[in-house]
């Protein structure tokens, strides 16, 4: 997946609105997605996030778990970066079926503005993810990852365009051996008098295992409000290289207290 933020990447949806007072939300969602991730079966994967949320002023802080269903011989990599690879001798037959919960992920962004307009924004995120997962069936790693981003927006009219870039550390479980990986995404949003948005994004990370290509993806989405308080996103994906999936596409909703 990793689409942007918005699809808890997927890799981020990018709002343009003014710093708020402090708010909670809660969301959850759907995805599933498909490919042989550059191995030689397909993993199918039902990913189905709940995530809380505090905005406070510039910072923001988002604690999220997956449930997860798996089917394939893939292992399940992470929230930030939820893609699925051979890492190295399968955990699992090519149609085996496992489902649980994932790993605990926990991020803070701090989101600073460059100028009085708000035309020029930048994200600083840190993320740490936790082993909570069963790693014996490829729910997880069984390690502590950690990853650092940086996110430049630029907020033009009814526009914001996206640039940015990160790095991720991944704990090398026992018997296998995983490369921390450099990630990167650009897009841009567009926003309506009518409170709903859209947007495209092209998202790449390298490679977690030796022998796999690095991932390319193009995703794009649709975002509405179903009350004031609640938000509907739709968006799908498909993958631009053996590294990434085949195709994908969810729903995510968010409640806003």
């Amino acid at each position: 997946m990793k689409t942007l933020t918005v699809m808890l990447g997927v890799g981020a949806l990018y709002t343009a609105l003014p710093v708020q007072a402090q708010t909670f939300s809660i969301s959850t969602g759907a995805e599933f997605t498909t490919g042989d991730y550059g191995g030689g079966a397909d993993t199918d994967v039902f990913y189905a996030p709940i995530a809380l949320g505090l905005d406070s002023g510039e910072w923001s802080i988002r604690a999220s778990i997956p449930y997860l269903e798996l089917s394939g011989p893939g292992v399940f990599l992470g929230e930030d970066l939820p893609l699925v690879r051979d890492v190295a001798a399968p955990v699992r037959m090519a149609n085996e079926e496992i489902s649980g919960f994932g790993d605990l992920s926990l991020r803070i962004t701090k989101t600073t503005r460059l100028d009085a307009e708000g035309k020029w924004e930048l994200d600083l995120t840190g993320r740490v993810k936790l082993p909570t997962a069963d790693n014996m069936d490829g729910l997880g790693t069984g390690e502590t990852d950690y990853a650092a981003s940086a996110d430049l927006i630029r907020n033009v009219g009814a526009w914001s365009w996206f640039a940015g870039g990160g790095y991720r550390v991944n704990g090398d479980p026992e018997g296998r051996d995983l490369n921390d990986i450099a990630f990167g995404s650009l897009g841009a949003v567009r926003y309506t008098q009518a409170g709903s948005s859209w947007g495209v994004a092209y998202d790449y990370s390298q490679a977690a295992s030796d022998g796999v290509d690095d991932a390319h993806e193009l995703s794009t989405w649709l975002s509405f409000g179903l009350t004031s308080d609640v938000r509907l996103q739709l968006y799908g994906l498909t993958g631009l290289s053996d590294g990434g999936p085949d195709y994908g596409g969810g729903a995510r909703m968010v409640l806003t207290l």
